[in-house]
């Protein structure tokens, strides 16, 4: 018996025009795939695509034209094509080898998009597609600084209308129970002396200095009807223990008010900060503290027309291991911007912190909120949907 294997079986008249369209087909086939008959398999890695360096796979990203986009993948490609939503959009460029990936960008269009969108990249070497990456982001209006009836605005805090200013330079007060009142100072405040009240005044903090106004040994400082303002030189807005802001307009700063122990802000504004490469821009920040009570105020670091989240409303964490929060209220407030609007770091040492009855817009990156279980969240809702708010887990 012959064995199998020698068999001779007849080919057809036109085998050998067969065999050439196979392995033109097999030719083909690897092609798709990405590796050449003379070429090694390329290393199994997942696509991914970036925006601004990070994940842009459910990111917030804003609704403007020009978008930059990379994408990343283990397969060689020379070329691409982005779809938003199933339209052509733009096409993949500069593509170079880096590292184990393969990586191109390009511009996309997100002009008129909300919510949920599709972007789809078509990936080319020489005249075959070789791969599609899909991913899903979230479009974002640029400008999403619209605040909701009954919080706080430009209007109803700050120096009432109508108000006649002194000039002034800067000041250090060192009277204990001091009153200012009506004064336009173009510099910064330093207060050393308990009790002192600043009323219906600016002012006005120009240089590079760590605090527009420092507080050094100053318990019960009040300030209410005013104005914080900066041309981004100043970090710091007020800081850092023993005070009260009411419907004061703060602006202009890299950061906001800190937050330490025996702090009451209120009806106030926050927003229109500055970014600094030595600071992470946040509207109001804690490392530690305790008997805070942050109520009925609208923090949004961003600055209007910018797409720049910034990095959060409320950023709190310590720094080091021995410093803790503790008895910390954020309630009836409107938080918008950031990464995430409210961020709670991984290394915060906290005891009683509580976000209550905040409402959020939709002008961040990736969610509300991202925080430790630690932190209580109770009716924390969006603004437009009413929907709740479920923060993000930190660690």
């Amino acid at each position: 018996m012959i064995p199998p294997r020698a068999l001779a079986v007849p080919l057809p008249r036109n085998s050998s025009r067969l065999a050439r369209i196979a392995g033109a087909v097999a030719a083909a086939a690897l092609a798709v795939g990405g590796v050449s008959a003379a070429a090694p398999a390329q290393a199994a890695v997942s696509p991914y695509m970036t925006y601004e360096g990070t994940s842009l796979n459910s990111a917030n990203v804003p609704a403007v034209p020009g978008v930059d986009v990379t994408t990343l993948t283990g397969v060689k490609f020379d070329r691409g094509t982005y779809f938003v939503d199933d339209v052509q959009s733009g096409t993949i460029g500069n593509v170079a080898l880096t590292g184990n990936y393969y990586a191109g960008d390009g511009e996309i269009d997100l002009t008129g998009k909300f919510g949920s969108v599709k972007l789809v990249a078509k990936l080319y070497s020489g005249k075959y597609m070789v791969q599609s990456v899909t991913k899903y982001l979230r479009a974002v209006p640029v400008v999403t600084t619209q605040i909701p009836a009954g919080f706080p605005t430009a209007a109803t805090t700050g120096v009432p209308a109508g108000t006649t200013l002194t000039p002034s330079t800067d000041l250090d007060v060192w009277e204990a129970g001091a009153v200012l009142d009506g004064l336009d100072v173009q510099g910064c405040l330093t207060v050393h002396a308990p009790g002192v009240v600043v009323r219906n005044s600016r002012i006005t903090c120009r240089d590079a200095t760590l605090r527009a106004v420092s507080l050094v040994d100053a318990p019960g400082f009040v300030m209410e009807d005013s104005e914080i303002v900066s041309d981004g030189s100043a970090e710091v807005a007020i800081g850092w223990s023993g005070y009260t802001l009411r419907r004061v307009d703060v602006h202009g700063t890299q950061d906001g008010p800190r937050l330490g122990n025996d702090v009451t802000v209120v009806d106030s504004y926050v927003h229109d900060l500055v970014r600094s490469e030595a600071v992470h821009t946040d509207g109001l920040q804690s490392t530690s503290g305790t008997n805070i009570v942050v109520r009925h105020n609208t923090v949004d670091p961003r600055r209007a027309g910018s797409d720049d989240f910034l990095n959060a409303a409320v950023q709190l964490g310590t720094e080091t291991g021995s410093q803790r929060l503790e008895n910390v209220l954020f309630e009836d407030n409107f938080f918008n911007g950031g990464t995430y609007s409210v961020n709670v770091k991984c290394s915060a040492n906290v005891q009683g912190v509580v976000f209550r009855g905040n409402r959020y817009g939709h002008g961040n990156r990736y969610g509300a909120a991202v925080a430790v279980p630690a932190v209580t969240f109770t009716e924390d809702r969006w603004a437009d949907t009413g929907n709740l708010v479920r923060p993000a887990a930190a660690c």
